[in-house]
């Protein structure tokens, strides 16, 4: 995954097999490392909930000024009580992780050699699929409760603050990836009237 990306194949011509290794490892592998954090903060949740919940306090009032959370860790707390200290620590520092991941994964990207390979026919179309892309899952991570508001809030679709974590893990994913995919793309690809000796 994320080796063709917005229908454009990225590594065409690309002979850096550390660099491709990486990149599989970093981006399309599963999010294993984003699964152990979670069991690490599951496991202190468990060992220490007091902790935890102290932890989570300015957690929560950060987490609130986006509105999925808003919206979310009020209907956990009428529905799960026990597990809002755990899904605010488990959102919040999910968000932080995949942050910086993403952040140095494209420097390093950036700053990596590379040839420009990839030609693009269609790039108002590529553009147009890339954003849609991107703001489809920004929308889902930061902006859109997965809790159906119905009948009160006892109305649920995914259940509880482990369901709610499994999407969230995908969402962060599946952004991730593609922010890295675009940076990738965006260093590949042919200008026109540009010499390959420049690149």
């Amino acid at each position: 995954m994320f080796k063709n990306f917005a229908g454009v194949q990225l590594f065409p011509g690309l002979q850096d097999q550390k660099f491709i290794k990486r990149y599989n490892s970093h981006i399309s592998g599963p999010p294993l490392d984003m699964v152990i954090l979670c069991v690490l903060i599951l496991f202190s949740f468990v060992v220490s909930p007091r902790a935890l919940e102290i932890a989570s306090m300015g957690l929560r009032w950060v987490l609130t000024f986006l509105p999925k959370y808003y919206f979310e860790l009020p209907w956990l707390a009428e529905n799960h009580p026990s597990q809002v200290s755990l899904y605010t620590c488990l959102s919040f520092f999910l968000i932080i992780y995949t942050t910086f991941k993403t952040l140095f994964f494209s420097l390093y990207i950036i700053m990596i050699p590379m040839s420009r390979e990839i030609f693009v026919n269609h790039r108002t179309s590529v553009v147009k699929t890339i954003a849609i892309y991107l703001l489809v899952f920004f929308f889902l991570i930061f902006l859109f409760p997965l809790p159906i508001y119905g009948a009160g809030a006892s109305t649920t679709l995914v259940g509880n603050a482990y369901f709610l974590t499994f999407f969230n893990i995908l969402f962060l994913w599946m952004l991730s990836g593609g922010i890295s995919a675009n940076v990738l793309l965006a260093k590949r690809i042919k200008r026109p009237n540009r010499i390959d000796g420049e690149a």
